[in-house]
């Protein structure tokens, strides 16, 4: 398969449009080859079946303009920080061949976020070993690995930057809104969290982020090592 210049990788369908949507559906714009792999089919969640979700995953990829979608199927509500969990994200990865991965923070509420993070680490580092597992295809690691906050740390990450998202916010939300499964009550059931109160909280979040930067609408992203720049003027934004 061809190589990717983007994959984000997230534990369940929806994640991504979550937590890296705005800036997805930007590179996707920008004629960036974009790839999602949902670790799970989310088959644990409280609303939606397998089949209905990756529907909606589906959809939601056309909207947000990725290439290419697909879950890995591993069990939800029960990643692992294993070999064997992290062996399929390194035949995913040896696969796909993304420059750039993302995927959400290490320090989550939902536990499968959180192992999420640390499995696809894990497994980039991995993918790039020559003699580990050749079966699983031939060695590449990705170029650089970026965790994307949310509304959901416990405490709340500070962004080593932030994507202006203003001009794709409501790409973001249409994806967001794909998934109609998970703000449609079942019979007798009410609802959460309504699609307009979850919605308030997405904008709120990227408000939040866009303001660190001086733009109505933003997603922030961490990095363990600092940004190289080799053009001091390229620098974007203002300090005072």
């Amino acid at each position: 398969m061809e190589a990717f210049d983007i994959a984000g990788l997230c534990a369940h369908p929806d994640d991504a449009e979550l937590v890296m949507g705005g800036t997805l559906a930007r590179e996707a714009a920008a004629g960036r080859k974009v790839a999602l792999v949902d670790l799970t089919r989310g088959e644990s969640g409280s609303r939606g079946s397998p089949a209905v979700r990756a529907a909606e995953a589906a959809e939601a990829a056309r909207v947000l303009g990725a290439s290419h979608r697909e879950s890995l199927g591993l069990p939800d509500s029960a990643l692992e920080r294993t070999v064997a969990h992290r062996d399929v994200i390194v035949s995913a990865l040896r696969r796909l061949r993304p420059a750039i991965v993302v995927t959400q923070h290490w320090d989550q509420r939902h536990p499968d976020h959180g192992m999420a993070s640390h499995l696809v680490y894990d497994a980039c580092f991995m993918s790039g070993l020559r003699n580990y597992r050749p079966d699983l295809g031939a060695a590449f690691r990705p170029r650089k690995v970026v965790f994307a906050t949310s509304m959901t740390e416990t405490i709340e990450a500070v962004p080593s930057f932030v994507v202006d998202i203003t001009a794709t916010f409501e790409t973001k939300m249409r994806a967001i809104r794909a998934f109609a499964s998970q703000f449609s009550p079942a019979a007798g059931e009410t609802v959460a969290l309504p699609f307009e109160r979850f919605q308030e909280s997405v904008e709120l979040t990227a408000r939040r982020q866009g303001q660190r930067i001086g733009v109505t609408f933003g997603e922030g992203f961490v990095t363990r090592e600092p940004v190289e720049i080799d053009d001091l003027l390229a620098l974007r934004g203002r300090s005072i």
